[in-house]
């Protein structure tokens, strides 16, 4: 079974009392995450609990006294016993901070590692009294080297992040990341061989995406003109957010739009960055720029799969994001639009589908008054005369 990178980061916390939540949207293998935790690094007996059974929901949405009745009814548990219990999709639960909370504090012997596929939902269901109980945990799609190790591709992934010497890798990893450039980020979709076949796959998330998140939970019933905010949405990645422009095109009033994009964000579709703003002078660009969290659910709202500007830029966008390689991302942009595509962590990222013999003037600026050496990324290093160029897999 792949193991996903993210293990790395739980595994320090994953014998101690602390509650661990796990979120982000479908399909990026929450569940099987929970059970390669389950069977391969708890030390302890355990339970699995998925709430789309709506029996076991019914019991975990009475009192939390049930539920440990439950445990020692079904599963033959006892309080002196180490007992650690997975719950997947634990949004469903009417009052989560209730059950959570009670069983955090009245039993030291139970270890809760928890599911969750909603931003929003969290913000509204937990409340603030279980954060120093609790880490929680994004679970991203996959990052480049993890496609690889999904395409059976090891001894390639162990190149990502550094250049190669050889030429028949930089050849090998070109032509793994263009694909992985335009939409195969989910798990599923990344074993899955034939275009045709994937481009299923990806409807059949989409129509998950909108019944389950958009019309259950989010009780959108005009799907119709949700898909049309998507659609329009899809043509804005990397471009700066005019919610005024963007509510005209897709006629719904500003407040409707603002609502939709906060399902998006918080659905893990899109997402805003800010710009940066430090020791520059002059008068900086303060509105966020839209970039879309994984390619596939842009190009299928468009049908649009090849390799342009956009879904270059955006692919950096999900390359950095999803494999947790800044603290913290930005842009750059003045008023007489000098723009540096990514600031990550402070460190300028200007991007160039095909690097030639330009000079780049806001990057050499940023970099004179910030003495934070930057970075030209590519897909094409078709000239080193200036500045020593980088793919994005070598970052």
């Amino acid at each position: 079974m792949f193991k996903r990178k993210i293990i790395e980061q739980i595994l320090p916390v994953l014998y101690t009392h602390d509650i661990l939540l796990f979120y982000w949207a479908r399909q990026v293998w929450k569940t099987t995450l929970m059970e390669i935790l389950q069977n391969d690094y708890i030390k302890t007996r355990s339970c699995f609990l998925d709430l789309e059974n709506l029996d076991l929901l019914n019991i975990l949405n009475q009192w939390p006294i049930i539920f440990i009745e439950y445990l020692k009814s079904a599963y033959d548990w006892n309080e002196e016993e180490e007992f650690t219990v997975f719950i997947d999709e634990v949004q469903y639960l009417n009052e989560p901070t209730s059950l959570v909370k009670y069983i955090h504090d009245h039993y030291k012997k139970i270890k809760l590692i928890l599911s969750w596929s909603s931003t929003l939902e969290i913000r509204k269901k937990m409340k603030d009294s279980l954060a120093w109980r609790m880490f929680k945990f994004d679970i991203y799609p996959l990052s480049f080297e993890e496609f690889l190790i999904f395409k059976w591709k090891d001894n390639l992934a162990k190149h990502v992040g550094s250049p190669s010497e050889f030429n028949i890798i930089d050849k090998e990893l070109a032509f793994f990341y263009n694909e992985y450039l335009l939409f195969w980020w989910y798990p599923r979709v990344a074993l899955t061989n034939g275009i045709d076949e994937k481009k299923r796959y990806i409807k059949q998330i989409y129509d998950s995406y909108i019944q389950k998140d958009i019309k259950d939970i989010w009780k959108i019933n005009d799907i119709e003109a949700f898909n049309k905010c998507l659609k329009v949405l899809a043509t804005q990645i990397g471009n700066l957010v005019n919610y005024s422009e963007l509510s005209n095109k897709i006629w719904v009033s500003l407040a409707n739009l603002k609502n939709r994009m906060l399902i998006l964000e918080n659905t893990f579709v899109t997402k805003t960055i800010l710009p940066w703003s430090g020791n520059i002078r002059g008068e900086l660009i303060r509105t966020p720029k839209l970039f879309f969290i994984d390619s596939w659910i842009r190009n299928y709202c468009i049908n649009d799969f090849t390799i342009s500007w956009a879904t270059f830029e955006n692919s950096f966008f999900m390359y950095i994001n999803n494999a947790y390689k800044a603290e913290k991302t930005r842009y750059f942009r003045t008023k007489e639009k000098q723009e540096i595509d990514f600031i990550l962590d402070d460190i300028p990222y200007e991007l160039k589908l095909k690097y030639e013999w330009k000079g780049l003037l806001a990057l050499s600026r940023f970099e004179e008054e910030t003495k934070n050496e930057g970075k030209v990324i590519t897909l094409d290093k078709w000239n080193k005369k200036w500045r020593k160029a980088f793919y994005p897999r070598e970052i």
